[in-house]
């Protein structure tokens, strides 16, 4: 390669955008973002993704887990719920678990059992735990439903527009479960909906 050649195939920048960015000027594409365009009364949002309810599936498992090990307790499996899938409820967005709740449907006689109802909490607020929490309702008809919570869940006023009415307190109830530091309270009340 001789310098002559070297020489007219470099690119000689004339401004400091050039060679800030490294392209020249009719190499250069404007950038567009949706604040850039807000003042265009000719721009539309791109639509927003929907929220999913599922049943819950095998690929599931590992998500809720991991929630599970970020927000309950260490050593969760879930995998036990795939036993009841049509008394479970996830949901997606974007295919990222954002929330869940499971059911056991025959826990006594004429009794089922919410063992787990979740939302991640930046979607709390949005209804998902109300719609989770009706759909397993609907799933047991005739049966009473039964479930525990911690004495200072806020989640408990949520039950009782249902109809759940406060049974028992459970002293110490979460004390193998809960980390030591943890700001939830280790008592929990079972809670009834009679049918």
């Amino acid at each position: 390669m001789h310098d002559g050649e070297t020489k007219s195939n470099s690119r000689t920048y004339t401004t400091f955008l050039q060679r800030l960015v490294g392209l020249e000027d009719h190499e250069l594409k404007p950038t567009v973002s949706p604040y850039t365009t807000r003042n265009d009364p000719s721009w539309q949002p791109p639509p927003s993704p929907p929220i999913d309810f599922c049943y819950v599936r095998p690929e599931h498992i590992p998500s809720v887990n991991a929630l599970c090990r970020e927000f309950f307790w260490p050593g969760i499996d879930m995998s036990e719920c795939l036993q009841y899938p049509d008394f479970s409820c996830v949901v997606l967005y974007r295919k990222i678990v954002i929330a869940f709740a499971f059911m056991v449907p025959d826990r006594g006689y004429n009794e089922a059992y919410i063992s787990f109802i979740f939302t991640h909490p930046e979607w709390r607020g949005a209804g998902i735990a109300t719609f989770m929490l009706y759909h397993l309702i609907q799933t047991c008809m005739g049966k009473d439903v039964l479930l525990h919570v911690s004495a200072t869940n806020p989640a408990m006023l949520l039950y009782q527009k249902f109809g759940f009415k406060s049974q028992e307190l459970i002293l110490n109830f979460y004390h193998k479960y809960f980390p030591f530091d943890c700001k939830d309270s280790n008592h929990a009340f079972l809670m009834r909906l009679t049918r």
